[in-house]
């Protein structure tokens, strides 16, 4: 008998675990769907707001002045050939004082 109120109570404990294991993934479930839900809301208001931005501001885009495109140009170039690195480097002499004196 008493084997027997022991394994019903195990029974019933088995059977409350499942319960709240169950309802526990039930409860996931919709959190999880809520979050997804909340996600792809704030994934479109996002984009919509993106849109809208750009769609404002795109008019205001000025095209380059030509001038400006070669000057552009010119520094690139100039920047891009190789120059010749002049190491003598030249001393300016001081005065007693600190301030550099000129030679004549």
């Amino acid at each position: 008998m008493l084997v027997y109120q022991i394994s019903l109570t195990i029974a019933e404990i088995i059977i409350i675990c499942g319960v709240v294991f169950a309802t526990q993934l039930y409860i996931a479930k919709i959190l999880l769907q809520n979050v997804n839900n909340r996600i792809s809301q704030l994934d479109t208001t996002l984009a919509e707001a993106i849109q809208s931005v750009v769609e404002a501001n795109l008019g205001e885009f000025q095209q380059q002045n030509p001038l400006i495109g070669i000057i552009s140009d010119i520094m690139k170039q100039n920047m891009t050939q190789k120059t010749p690195i002049n190491n003598d480097i030249k001393e300016i002499p001081r005065s007693q004082d600190g301030k550099f004196s000129t030679k004549n």
